[in-house]
């Protein structure tokens, strides 16, 4: 085994294609890849969530065996991301638990394991901030000893009092005539519309729903010859991978090899973390002159890669009495934890799905993300949005209890219109919409329904005694949620996105047809084929992807987030009908390039936050049946609809296909630890001649909130939160029974007892004729029997 140091030339064991370019694209998972003479890699975390390191005692390593730490960073460790610099290595100063500090590299896994078991990391419990407050002066370091964090066990999450321990991004829209000066001069003021509502409801949610994957755990080897830099990774931003290791070994981008592997993880993390990762295990091959493979294990990419800290979302809403959305006050509040290069675009984001689909007078928002002692969080990039749509669907579902109206009713009452105005900026134009909600509730019968089961509801709560308590919940008790939303393909107002996007397509001498492109699915090659084939007038054998770039000409955009199939389709469509026009005498090969323009980009304004901030949307409404078991409390998924409106569906078997292994992946997610389970699966699409649009992430928008108003609605209290434990169900419903039992004996209460009870007897009537939280929607259902 050589000495750190030591020259030492990798030799793949398997050939890869592509290998002898600056990028190649490959089928194989990087940790199936073998290299001869490769080391071992385990990442040395901080055992605390601050404080600062002092050192680590490693004794003597067996040979061949290293520890490398920031100290050994060839290039530079601190990072510049759009939220600061992130270390490579952490310097010291603390972050948060399970923090990188070091890399452990060996021939042998199993005794790697074991020195990690038995590294030493001595640390001062105060943190470098702590230093620095006047009330604190410095004194003697508390100095600790603590084993290295190696991927087990819980992280120490901090208090719930200093879990947002700073803000760094907010996102202020304030719209509508009340924030206007009145004739006087005055604002009004949004808390006047309130005053003035026929129905004021308010609620908080709960979101951090993380759709569980079966996948190779992120990781990277990396072989470094002292002049060429290899690497095999499943990275989803090339430009970024390139550049980062660069900075941090020094070694020009040129001489970095990239071998992008199989990737099918797409939160936040795994996309802009993945460099990290890699210059990591870049700076242990480059001490080693050793190719060096690190592959996290299945605890660690659950808790540092696909983490997501719970988004929670406020809505004080005010309705009038012909079911007119009068205000929208919504509070939006995101742990980022310890960083996200992402956050301010998902805080941006959540602001313009705050208000769903639906138009109200008056709007306020307020978006906000906060940085805590935390791993960073985790957002999958292509559902930032559900967080959003699952607040306002079951906000719009609880005004239904509170208004008489039913939820279809309440929401084709409010559906954003497509004319631009200042009220409804930021602008989504929704396809069909209303069309699309007639259509699921005929499909569903779900006002039938609705209606009965609310009915049902109503009897089980006016029974009163114990006896028919008990019959009560004999049988099965049921509900059907109903909820709508859109997927917005191509946001104009992302960092990172560039008017540069764009596509090439090449006619060959041969007459054969080249679309150069980034790895895509089976179904979108299909598609890609047929639709040259057909306007091109050649067959679908002729058409071909190429996949490889040359160094620094890689995709600029992250892989699958901000450019998207229904862009880059009608950029091919494009390109094709640009090739048919061209002359017939022609030099081939025969190059076409199309972009999305610069002034589609226009028609979103970042700074005024108001235009149309999606190249397209597409609009999906769903409906959920469900059952609760009276003796398990545990729910079964009678039927599932959905309908789609996605403009024209080129392959309607592998959309329909994708759409139903999306819904079980919902499903795998909406319990914790746990599953549920739908064999009545139906999925339609609207007919439609428009482009095709984004559609594979619309379940995601709207199965979570229609699943939750199901469940609502079965137990007669609200379901505020995702992911649910398996006993939430059982837990809710003793909730419920205490605060009926409570709301009985206030009730039963002498006047003359109560009045001799409080010295206040006008104060305290006033007070008991404020209903329990729960019990305001249970006492709007009584009254609105007649108009369920």
């Amino acid at each position: 085994m050589p000495k750190a140091g030591e020259r030492r030339r990798a030799v793949p064991k398997k050939k890869t294609k592509g290998a002898q370019g600056q990028i190649s694209f490959q089928n194989d998972f990087y940790s199936d890849i073998s290299v001869e003479g490769m080391l071992y890699a385990r990442i040395v975390r901080s055992p605390v969530p601050s404080g600062i390191i002092t050192s680590i005692s490693q004794g003597d390593l067996p040979d061949g065996y290293f520890l490398f730490t920031a100290h050994d960073v060839p290039g530079c460790n601190l990072i510049q991301t759009p939220l600061g610099k992130v270390p490579v290595f952490s310097e010291g100063n603390i972050a948060y638990c399970g923090e990188p500090v070091g890399i452990l590299v060996g021939p042998d896994e199993k005794e790697l394991a074991r020195l990690l078991q038995e590294l030493q990391i001595n640390y001062d419990a105060n943190s470098i901030e702590s230093y620095l407050e006047p009330e604190n002066p410095a004194g003697i370091p508390a100095a600790q000893t603590h084993p290295a964090e190696n991927g087990s066990g819980a992280i120490e999450h901090v208090s719930a009092s200093s879990l947002f321990s700073s803000k760094i991004a907010e996102r202020k829209i304030e719209r509508g005539n009340c924030f206007l000066p009145d004739q006087n001069g005055v604002v009004p003021g949004l808390e006047s519309v309130f005053t003035s509502a026929a129905t004021v409801q308010e609620g908080t949610w709960a979101y951090a729903v993380n759709t569980p994957y079966n996948r190779e755990p992120n990781g990277a080897l990396c072989s470094y010859d002292g002049t060429k830099l290899t690497v095999y990774t499943p990275t989803q931003w090339l430009s970024n991978l390139r550049k980062v290791l660069s900075e941090a070994t020094g070694i020009d981008g040129t001489d970095i090899i990239v071998n992008k592997t199989r990737a099918c993880d797409h939160g936040t993390n795994s996309i802009w973390y993945n460099a990290f990762i890699a210059c990591q295990v870049a700076v242990a091959s480059y001490r080693t002159r050793c190719p060096v493979k690190l592959v996290y294990t299945r605890e660690e990419q659950q808790k540092y890669m696909d983490c997501m800290q719970p988004i929670t979302i406020s809505h004080r809403t005010a309705l009038s009495r012909e079911g007119k959305l009068l205000a929208l006050q919504v509070g939006i509040e995101v742990n980022a934890g310890s960083s996200n290069v992402f956050i301010r675009e998902i805080i941006d984001r959540l602001a313009i799905a705050a208000t769903g689909c639906y138009d109200a007078e008056n709007v306020s928002i307020t978006s906000s993300a906060f940085y805590s002692r935390n791993p960073p969080s985790s957002i999958d990039q292509q559902l930032i949005d559900s967080a959003a749509f699952f607040a306002i669907e079951n906000q719009m579902n609880k005004l239904c209890g509170s208004s008489g109206f039913t939820p279809a009713e309440i929401r084709l009452l409010n559906l954003t219109e497509g004319e631009y105005s200042a009220r409804n900026a930021p602008l989504v134009l929704l396809p069909k919409a209303k069309e699309t909600i007639d259509a699921i509730i005929a499909r569903s019968d779900f006002n039938r329904k609705y209606a009965s089961y609310h009915l049902d509801n109503i009897t089980r709560m006016r029974q009163k005694g114990k006896e028919t308590q008990i019959i009560s919940y004999l049988t099965p008790l049921r509900g059907i949620g109903f909820a709508c939303g859109y997927e917005g393909s191509c946001y104009y107002g992302s960092e990172v996105f560039s008017s540069d996007q764009s596509l090439t397509v090449t006619m060959q001498a041969d007459g054969t047809i080249v679309i150069q492109s980034p790895p895509i699915s089976r179904s979108i090659q299909e598609i890609w084929s047929k639709l040259a084939s057909s306007i091109l007038g050649i067959t679908q054998s002729s058409v071909s992807i190429d996949s490889h770039f040359d160094a620094g000409n890689e995709p600029l955009l992250p892989e699958g987030v901000y450019s998207n199939i229904s862009i880059m389709t009608q950029l091919l469509k494009k390109c094709c009908e640009s090739l048919k026009k061209r002359k017939p005498d022609t030099k081939l090969p025969f190059s076409v390039k199309k972009k999305l323009s610069a002034a589609q980009k226009k028609a979103w304004d970042s700074a005024e936050f108001e235009g149309t901030p999606f190249h397209s949307c597409s609009f999906a409404a769903a409906t959920i049946e469900v059952e609760l078991d009276p003796c398990t409390f545990r729910e079964k998924i009678r039927e599932i609809n959905i309908i789609i409106n996605g403009g024209k569906i080129l392959n309607s078997t592998a959309a329909e296909s994708n759409i139903k292994l999306a819904v079980q992946r919902v499903l795998t997610s909406l319990v914790e630890e746990d599953s549920v389970e739908c064999n009545n699966i139906k999925i339609a699409f609207m007919q439609s001649e428009e482009n095709p649009t984004q559609i594979g992430e619309l379940v995601y928008q709207v199965l979570p909130a229609a699943y939750t108003e199901a469940l609502s609605q079965a137990l007669g209290c609200t379901v505020s939160t995702l992911p649910m434990q398996s006993n939430s169900l059982y837990k809710l419903l003793q909730e419920k029974e205490a605060s009926e039992q409570k709301q009985s004996k206030k009730q039963s209460t002498p006047p003359a007892q109560t009045a001799a009870a409080t010295p206040n007897a006008d104060a305290q009537a006033a007070s008991d004729a404020q209903p329990e939280p729960e019990k305001t929607e249970e006492a709007a259902h009584h009254d609105d029997t007649g108009n369920a």
